[in-house]
């Protein structure tokens, strides 16, 4: 009787659909290496993220005939020595192994991938391509932002200081470090308003209500200095 293996394969072939089916719905590149370094399994996502026919990934390449293939289509960063750059697929491969391979790439088009690698029991390596160009982009606009922000304010000749609602500082501009000879970024810990009432107290001229000017501005209770 061998009821018993039919059903196990017919689970295991049900699994594999699933888990296909799962995979194709994956935006993030998967090439799955077994311990002969052939690629045995690949999603739609890494065809469109690596550029490479779906001929070449069904003829299980082996890994360094797939980054080569990466290499001539543009899709991971040229490498000034091609001598050294098979050592470093070398070198790659084996932090893949040991799970401690993770990159950003900038590509020539301007897109940028994060390629991670991970150890994988049953088989050698399991690479993983995600293209982060939209999060990366974003994180530039934002941060010129902030810079033309920061630019802008400390043009303006007065004191400029902003806190959080949890009452850190998260802003100030030249004028204010200039006056209170206070530089925020050098502070090993996050600079509050107490603190900066303390600042401002010590070296303020005349006399001014800190009690009342800590409740009216950010609306917290007066602590003991």
């Amino acid at each position: 009787c061998i009821s018993g293996l039919v059903k196990a394969e017919e689970s295991l072939r049900t699994f594999v659909q699933t888990l296909t089916k799962t995979f194709a719905h994956l935006r993030i590149g998967l090439a799955v290496f077994n311990r002969d370094d052939q690629l045995v399994l690949f999603n739609p996502a890494l065809l469109e993220l690596s550029g490479v026919p779906a001929e070449f990934l069904s003829g299980k390449p082996n890994m360094l005939s797939f980054f080569d293939q990466l290499r001539e289509n543009r899709r991971m960063p040229e490498p000034k020595n091609y001598g050294s750059w098979r050592q470093q697929i070398a070198s790659l491969t084996s932090a893949a192994a040991d799970g401690r391979y993770r990159e950003t790439w900038s590509l020539e088009d301007g897109r940028t991938y994060s390629v991670q690698g991970r150890p994988h029991p049953e088989v050698a390596t399991v690479f993983l391509f995600e293209d982060i160009s939209a999060e990366v982009s974003l994180t530039r606009n934002f941060r010129a932002e902030l810079e033309l922000s920061q630019y802008l304010l400390d043009k303006v000749e007065d004191c400029l200081v902003v806190f959080s609602p949890s009452g850190v500082l998260t802003f100030c501009n030249s004028a204010y470090r200039e006056l209170w000879q206070q530089d925020p970024d050098a502070a090993f810990a996050d600079i509050t308003v107490s603190d900066c009432l303390d600042i401002w107290r010590s070296k303020a001229k005349a006399e001014v209500p800190w009690q009342d000017f800590m409740k009216i501005s950010c609306g917290y209770t007066n602590r003991q200095s």
